[in-house]
């Protein structure tokens, strides 16, 4: 009886541990975790550096690409600027030479003796009606006189300086033209390098198990997450609104997208104009701690230096430890863990 007692114990203790066993199990949720740049098969690693080489390359290729379009729109400036200067020295000149003709008169008649005084007109005046006409004659001649050379003066002055400020508007053309030209050489030497990038970055893929291809596209994250009211969550709705686009070198919208091109959109969506490539969003807004990061705030990360120059991606952060982004070729804009690739470098808060 007491064997039988103890087996039936034993028996439910078992039981008990088991249901234990399985409660906890089915309690333990399905974390997603980041990628770890060191595991999985040879081929994922190498495709995760490569990636991250192009993406260093496609970052560089923008920066100086915008450092392009803002030369160029100096040119333009300068030019504009070199027509309107050459327009006020025209007509200045044109003011010189129509006067110059009565200053000629007025010196020609200053050598010859012919202008009178008012000596000379009470002499010449046969009585006092006709001397004071005379001398109203001579103030208004000697006003008159006056504003010619005061006009010839100005129209004089106003031709040097227009041909200074267009000079000075020449020279700034010309280096501003110099300029783009280099710039346009770097902008072409850059998306060579960028191209190579991407072609072994492509190879690399093509190595890739089936699972592995496969893994890299999703699922698609479809749950919703909210922002502060106002712009920063209109661009985090704008951005969530493109999950599942695919990946394009440079892109920004708004079919496709590169990671700085995502955010770009997201927030012109909500009427805010920011930088195209994610180094230049680094300047923009104002920075604040990870321990405060708010929905709408863009993340970014480096290659481990902690230099601002060396960042080359950047997502938008929708709370819980999560961002969306549009990491690379081969994957599509979702939201995923904002660890990345580990290289976090800080974050900027847009408005707010």
């Amino acid at each position: 009886m007491a064997l039988r007692q103890l087996k039936r114990s034993m028996r439910s203790a078992v039981s008990a541990s088991a249901v234990a066993v399985a409660a906890v199990s089915v309690a333990l949720p399905a974390v997603a975790q980041p990628s770890d740049p060191g595991s999985g098969s040879a081929e994922m690693r190498r495709y995760k550096q490569l990636s991250e080489d192009a993406s260093k390359a496609n970052e560089d290729v923008l920066v100086a690409q915008d450092e392009l379009d803002r030369k160029r729109a100096e040119l333009d400036a300068a030019k504009a600027q070199v027509a309107a200067a050459r327009s006020v020295e025209q007509q200045s000149r044109a003011d010189e030479t129509r006067l110059q003709g009565r200053v000629d008169e007025l010196a020609g008649a200053a050598y010859r003796g012919s202008r009178l005084n008012g000596l000379s007109a009470l002499l010449a005046s046969e009585n006092p009606d006709a001397f004071l006409d005379r001398a109203t004659a001579l103030e208004v001649m000697a006003a008159d006189n006056g504003e010619v050379l005061s006009s010839y003066a100005r129209a004089s002055a106003s031709a040097a300086e227009a041909r200074g400020t267009a000079e000075s508007a020449e020279l700034r053309a010309q280096e501003a033209a110099d300029a783009a030209a280099r710039l346009l050489e770097d902008v072409r030497n850059r998306k060579r390098d960028l191209d190579k990038q991407v072609g072994d970055l492509r190879e690399a893929m093509n190595e890739l198990s089936s699972e592995e291809k496969a893994g890299l596209k999703g699922p698609v994250d479809s749950g919703s997450y909210l922002g502060p009211p106002g712009a920063a969550n209109t661009a985090l709705q704008a951005a969530l609104s493109k999950r599942g686009s695919e990946y394009v070198w440079g892109s920004k919208g708004p079919g496709t997208f590169d990671c700085s091109g995502l955010t770009y959109w997201a927030y012109k969506q909500a009427g805010i104009t920011i930088p195209g490539n994610s180094r230049a969003q680094w300047g923009v807004g104002r920075p604040v701690s990870k321990d405060q990061l708010q929905p709408g705030d863009l993340i970014f990360f480096d290659d481990g230096s902690g230099s601002p120059s060396k960042i080359h991606h950047v997502g938008m952060y929708v709370g819980g430890g999560k961002m969306i982004d549009a990491p690379t070729e081969g994957q599509l804009v979702d939201v995923r863990s904002a660890k990345g690739d580990g290289h976090y470098i800080g974050a900027r808060r847009i408005v707010g």
